[in-house]
């Protein structure tokens, strides 16, 4: 759920030192921008159009419509990084906005049209794959969610919610922090407990952006949220409440928010709760529970401030780029170069999103498992000889965690894993960046199910990758702060 294209976009139009000056022409700037992302956005609309033809001709949704819409979608996702990204490196989109227009030192007033043009984009492409989307998933046009200002309405709202603790975060450390207390401003440790702190307050706070953002309502009363309350009971979980999530029916999934269960909340979607059936929407809520249980959402803000930490102090580093980069080009290593600036950008952009990509990757795929694996204990027997299956409306009321998977079990989260994948329109061989592929996931648990002595072998090398990543990061953190301090007091 973390939204890492506003995440990329925020490092390109903050994260790197855009062009000091403003460009010369800023008319035919602002005309390039807005071409540039009108371009990005015919190609969502040609995608998603063809798309719906395609599905309407045949009637259905094949294999290869799917795939191509799932990967086109992707290929527009890049599109608009790397437009923005030249809009404002190439281009200098950023100092028309601060320098021509004279909105430099304004609070967020800057920010908000220096990622404007980002913003722009994400709406036209939304609008765009709209299109597609409705016809991979069979919504008729008479539908509710057909309505484009409905979906667009959505999709701002649900964005909005995971975008506010970020803006926050950003908005603090640059325009409160920067304003009052400009001296830590170039000092390391200040910046890193700045944003262990803001981190840990957005952690804990972002349950209410997603209330206030997304239309949700509490699960009634009755046989499925008494299930539900009866698998929180006998995990030992605890949370404010479960919420249907509102999405018109065009989006099946669930999600977990909130570290301290004062502020916590499952949602459902009412797309989920209306395509599985209730026991494998229980799973689908072990899963969840599972990522509490781990402690996951804790490691992921562990494991982002200390990335942050380890840039902030590597910065003399990525400040000596410039001396190597300015070997490739054939300017003047002293003036400005859009060419070197661009170049220079690129290489940290790809070294650390390649670094980023291989380390939160894996670490997001096993910890999926552990869910997974969560997931299926939530609805097995306690049984060994399973099947046959323990009634499950039987155990509701045992009160004992189960501490092992069975192949009903298996089954039933195997069953809604696929159910999910097929209301979505994705390819259950499709590779997942943050998921592995459904496929993966499934043949994994069949596996367990079939040699229940696996799980702790795969729970023993969960702990040692996560323990592994967590000393390996302190020990980069040690070494550059222990270098950032032997070159300040020489």
């Amino acid at each position: 759920m973390i939204p890492i294209p506003f995440l990329i976009a925020l490092f390109l139009a903050f994260g790197l030192d855009a062009p000091g000056s403003p460009p010369d022409d800023v008319i035919a700037t602002t005309i390039r921008t807005v071409a540039a992302s009108l371009a990005v956005a015919s190609a969502a609309f040609t995608l998603g159009l063809w798309t719906a033809w395609r599905v309407r001709g045949k009637g259905y949704a094949t294999s290869r419509v799917r795939r191509v819409f799932f990967y086109g979608s992707r290929l527009v996702a890049v599109l608009t990084l790397a437009a923005f990204g030249w809009m404002i490196h190439g281009w200098g989109w950023a100092g028309v906005v601060n320098d021509s227009w004279g909105w430099r030192g304004s609070v967020l007033v800057d920010d908000v049209l220096t990622i404007a043009p980002f913003l722009f984009m994400q709406i036209l492409t939304w609008w765009g794959l709209f299109y597609g989307e409705r016809a991979i998933h069979g919504l008729p046009v008479s539908h509710a969610s057909a309505r484009v200002a409905r979906h667009l309405y959505l999709k701002t709202r649900q964005a909005l919610a995971l975008a506010m603790p970020i803006i926050l975060i950003f908005v603090l450390r640059n325009d409160v922090f920067g304003r009052f207390w400009p001296e830590t401003r170039d000092d390391p440790a200040a910046e890193t407990a700045e944003l262990a702190l803001l981190g840990f307050l957005i952690l804990v706070l972002s349950p209410l952006f997603i209330r206030m953002a997304w239309p949700t309502r509490p699960l009634p009363d009755g046989p499925l949220r008494n299930r539900l309350e009866a698998i929180s009971r006998r995990s030992g979980f605890r949370c404010s409440d479960v919420l249907v999530w509102d999405t018109d029916h065009a989006m099946v999934n669930a999600c977990v928010t909130g570290v301290l269960p004062r502020f916590r909340y499952v949602l459902l979607s009412d797309a989920l709760i209306d395509s599985l059936t209730p026991t494998e929407i229980a799973a689908v809520f072990g899963h969840e529970i599972g990522h509490v249980a781990h402690r996951h959402l804790p490691f992921f803000l562990f494991f982002f401030v200390g990335c942050l930490t380890v840039l902030t102090m590597a910065s003399d580093v990525f400040t000596g780029l410039e001396a190597w980069i300015s070997h490739l080009t054939t300017v003047d290593p002293s003036g400005p170069s859009t060419v070197r600036d661009v170049v220079e950008g690129l290489t940290v952009a790809v070294g650390i999103g390649g670094v980023f990509w291989l380390l939160f990757g894996q670490l997001s795929r096993r910890f999926e498992r552990q869910a997974d694996v969560y997931g299926c204990k939530a609805v097995s027997c306690d049984s060994e000889d399973c099947p046959p299956h323990v009634d499950l409306e039987a155990l509701v009321d045992d009160g004992r965690p189960i501490d092992r998977v069975c192949p009903t079990g298996v089954r039933i989260f195997a069953d809604a894993l696929a159910t999910v994948a097929r209301q979505n329109g994705i390819d259950p061989e499709t590779k997942s960046w943050r998921h592995g592929s459904i496929a993966s996931r499934i043949a994994f648990l069949q596996k367990l199910a079939a040699a229940p002595e696996r799980e702790a072998a795969f729970q023993r090398h969960v702990r040692r990758v996560r323990y592994g990543l967590a000393a390996g990061l302190l020990a980069v953190i040690g070494v550059a702060g222990a270098a950032h301090w032997l070159g300040m007091i020489r």
